[in-house]
């Protein structure tokens, strides 16, 4: 097997040895005439796992949930005609836990865009798939290794939980290299390393995923390497997502870049993402520069092109509304400069029980660099539980 260029292997074993000292107990009183106080009540046995949880034992448990996002949509087509769906984008079981003291995994189906027609075609009856299928096997802070069904660490905002977006969605864009590289969703097979340090505020991953297999399967991995640095709170031992608000619970301001290459298709990346709390809740703001190089490995990608996507949002805790906003632009190279667009949207949410249940309005104008303006406008529902 050939070993991947420019793959960053970070591989730090450290054995730390904290001793813990238990408090001596106080010697016996002296004798008193006075009654003395009664002993103090026993300790309390901690609390039951709250929500759908089953406890084995303090290393084995399982946790489970679910989403569902239903989902009307209005866009117009090149011809100037409405597409007018009721759909679901996605239904989602998730399950997740560990198994020995060191093991964790996450493990998640999906029945995506069931009952979508695109362009008068028959509807999506869709079926359920694996989305997420990861193993992690935690030797220290510094040195992680994940195995399987993998998000791949191509962008903060290819990293977000789809659950816990601010936005109506991710960008249109975060899984652009991914889908033509014969991912699904983000995800890809294989193999990574993460692991933290400077205070748990330096988080890499890195990997190697099956990505394009070229005639024989004898063609090198993909290889995608990613450091964030947080500046503020930490995000420690996410699996497999980030949040993409914390509604002013914390403070977050990350700075990430990545690394994502295969045959002659290289995908650099840069972000910048912040939570930021204040006194009327939060401001969240994401910010993705990224650039896709096809080469002749990857024809789908149609040559070189820049994309540059930017929204913010912000959350009312009093009245539990998010008003939002996002940009975006793609810019490819000649020959294919026709092919160039860009994107704008904004929309309202609506949190009477935040991530639980939540209604989000958006609406959007896609401006080609050839050919007519479209609009489209979506509503959506969220039901969730993990």
């Amino acid at each position: 097997m050939r070993i991947a260029k420019g793959l960053l292997l970070l591989a730090l074993v450290a054995a730390f040895a904290l001793p813990l000292f238990a408090a001596e107990p106080a010697s016996d009183p002296a004798p008193q005439t006075t009654p003395t106080p009664p002993a103090a009540e026993p300790a309390k046995k901690p609390p039951a796992p709250s929500g759908a949880q089953i406890k084995v034992s303090d290393t084995v448990n399982i946790k489970f949930g679910v989403l569902l996002q239903p989902q009307a949509d209005f866009t117009e087509n090149s011809t100037g005609g409405t597409i007018e769906n009721f759909w679901v984008r996605r239904t989602r079981f998730i399950a997740s836990g560990q198994v020995a003291k060191n093991a964790f995994f996450f493990f998640q189906t999906e029945n995506n865009r069931l009952g979508g027609a695109v362009n008068g075609a028959a509807k999506n009856t869709g079926g359920f798939q694996t989305t997420d299928a990861v193993a992690e096997f935690r030797y220290s802070k510094p040195l992680n290794l994940w195995v399987g069904l993998i998000y791949l660490p191509t962008s903060r905002e290819a990293l977000k939980s789809s659950a816990t977006e601010f936005m109506i969605d991710v960008n249109t864009y975060a899984y652009t290299a991914t889908t033509a590289l014969a991912g699904t969703g983000g995800r890809d097979t294989g193999v990574m390393l993460r692991g933290y340090a400077l205070n748990d505020k330096l988080e890499y991953r890195a990997g190697a995923f099956q990505g394009l297999r070229a005639a024989g399967s004898r063609n090198a991995f993909r290889q995608i390497a990613r450091l964030q640095y947080n500046f503020f709170d930490t995000e420690l031992y996410n699996l497999p997502s980030y949040a993409g608000s914390y509604f002013g619970t914390k403070k977050i301001v990350a700075v990430g870049a990545a690394w994502d290459k295969q045959d002659d298709y290289k995908g650099p990346t840069a972000d910048l993402f912040i939570d930021w709390p204040t006194s009327f809740g939060c401001v969240n703001n994401n910010n993705t520069f990224m650039r896709l190089d096809g080469g002749t490995f990857v024809p789908a990608l149609s040559g070189k092109s820049n994309i540059f996507v930017s929204d913010v949002g912000l959350y009312f805790k009093k009245v539990k509304l998010g008003p939002w906003v996002r940009y975006e632009q793609r810019n490819f190279a000649a020959p294919n400069s026709s092919k160039s667009e860009k994107r704008y949207v904004g929309g309202v949410n609506w949190y009477p029980y935040g991530n639980n249940f939540n209604v989000k309005l958006g609406v959007g104008k896609l401006k080609p660099e050839v050919g007519r303006e479209t609009n489209q406008t979506t509503l959506q529902l969220q039901f969730f539980y993990f």
